[in-house]
């Protein structure tokens, strides 16, 4: 690092600094200083040369589902260099210093939105997902209708708990999506209800609600108006088509629906006609941390058994370099000094961050050039270890 930087992390004193970078870099409008957060989930490094800010990331606490677990990830955000420092290695400064601190604080892995995917991929990470906002015609919608035994109903602040479970199943089957609990989601189920202008239930004939649509009304009616969706997302096919043809029935003064997807999203499977439109996409980017926590972190198929050697060239993280063996058994795995004769899998660490996300073959990786050598033998297991489902994300961040 050039030593006219240093690196700290910033304070309520630097929120007026941070504020006008984020609007320089961004192109928003001028944020207020006091929307600049300082919280338990929060952690903020700047990079200065004397007094000046130079550069600063964010750096938020989550957890993400991973076969059926919860992996600690660092949510990197906010990664912004001044003008007058571009082309001096700042961001690859701040960025390396953040990554170590966040493994050091006990995250496994590290995910962002990217905006310079040249820069991130040269530090790690890779892109696994896509959160995709897409556009339907409401009137595409209005055949659908409600299968017997199905009722839908407006949600109160007694139903949120009802609400967070829903998320919580489909969360735990994902792979990528984050638990939306701990220190950087501290909205009360008052405060949540009131983010949205509603939120329609889907019940059971017995009263259980089995999915659920957070929605925004938006201004005006007729043309140029519309529905934007949150959330659609239910455990039982009826209730998701009882949530489709409620937000069809808005066609009349809402002739566009807008609502926000990922991944293998079962809308796609139960529009009845043409109309969908992707809008806009936000690529998702992941990087291990630490390759044996992460190991260790996640779940795996308990009907998957066995031990192939891994070999993870890593420059950022050094500590994840070197030949490993990743034994998997009984729904564990553990990632230790590898030993023992074969030809090992050798992985970028761009091709780690891809294989760990899931969904993704190893001879695709191969073809690639994210993944080397190996034997069949070790790329079975692997395909079946890392099978799915396709990784996605539902928050931005």
């Amino acid at each position: 690092m050039d030593s006219g930087f240093q690196i700290a992390e910033m304070s309520t004193a630097d929120a007026a600094a941070s504020a006008q970078m984020s609007a320089e870099a961004f192109g928003g409008p001028p944020q207020e200083a006091e929307q600049v957060t300082f919280d338990a989930g929060t952690t903020r490094w700047g990079l200065y040369q004397g007094a000046t800010l130079a550069a600063k990331t964010v750096a938020r606490r989550y957890e993400s589902w991973f076969g059926g677990r919860l992996v600690p990830t660092a949510g990197v955000a906010g990664v912004a260099v001044a003008p007058e420092f571009r082309g001096t290695g700042a961001a690859r400064t701040i960025m390396t210093h953040t990554l170590h601190r966040a493994r050091e604080s006990g995250a496994a892995i590290s995910t962002l939105f990217r905006t310079a995917p040249d820069l991130y991929r040269s530090l790690g990470y890779e892109q696994v997902a896509e959160l995709t906002y897409g556009r339907i015609p409401t009137g595409a919608l209005s055949r659908i209708r409600r299968e017997t035994g199905i009722s839908v109903r407006r949600a109160t602040v007694a139903d949120l708990p009802a609400v967070r479970e829903v998320y919580r199943r489909i969360g735990e089957a994902s792979c990528g999506l984050l638990s939306r609990t701990g220190p950087s989601f501290t909205a009360t189920d008052e405060e949540a209800l009131a983010t949205f202008s509603g939120i329609t239930l889907a019940e059971g004939a017995d009263g259980t609600v089995l999915g659920y649509a957070s929605w925004q009304r938006g201004n005006g009616f007729g043309d140029g108006a519309a529905i934007t969706v949150s959330d659609l997302l239910a455990v039982d096919g009826g209730a998701y088509r009882a949530l489709l043809s409620q937000l069809g029935s808005w066609g009349s003064v809402a002739p566009e629906l807008k609502i926000r997807t990922s991944g293998t999203d079962p809308i796609h499977w139960h529009i009845p006609g043409p109309g969908w439109n992707v809008e806009s996409l936000q690529p998702y980017m992941l990087r291990v941390l630490d390759a044996a926590t992460a190991v260790a972190a996640r779940g795996w198929p308990a009907d998957v058994a066995g031990s192939v050697l891994v070999e993870i060239d890593d420059p950022v993280c050094p500590w994840n370099s070197g030949t490993h063996r990743l034994t998997i058994g009984n729904g564990s795995a553990e990632l230790t000094v590898g030993t023992g004769a074969g030809d090992p899998v050798r992985l970028t660490v761009t091709g780690l961050a891809v294989l760990y996300a899931g969904g993704v073959r190893v001879d695709s990786l191969r073809r690639a050039g994210l993944l080397q050598g190996g034997t069949e033998q070790g790329d079975l297991l692997l395909d079946a270890a890392f099978a799915g489902p396709v990784p996605s994300i539902r928050d931005f961040f």
